[in-house]
């Protein structure tokens, strides 16, 4: 879906960085879990939970802008796309926060 939204010619700018947020959030909250913080198997389940669910809320948002042929109905789906990236983007770093796990970006 994230590859899908890049190549995407409806949408914006917005879009794209936080398309990039997002990925680097991930890689980053990955491979903070494989490092030393000492979670349990059911703190790295909740985590991967959490995470499809952000990631549950992007899908659908994507799969509402390219269900709409026109421009101008588009346009408010686009808006929820853009909240939702942003949001998924919020809740990586929650996530990674609550875990003791460090990001450097976003």
């Amino acid at each position: 879906m994230l590859a899908d939204i890049l190549l995407s010619e409806k949408v914006g700018v917005a879009h794209i960085r936080y398309v990039g947020d997002l990925i680097s959030a991930r890689a980053q909250l990955s491979m903070g879990m494989q490092g030393p913080v000492g979670l349990s198997f059911d703190q790295r389940a909740d985590i991967v939970e959490a995470v499809i669910e952000l990631e549950d809320s992007c899908r659908l948002a994507w799969e509402s802008v390219t269900s709409e042929p026109r421009f101008e109905y588009r346009v408010p789906k686009l808006e929820t796309l853009e909240s939702a990236l942003a949001d998924a983007v919020k809740g990586i770093r929650e996530i990674a926060r609550r875990n003791g796990i460090g990001i450097d970006c976003c």
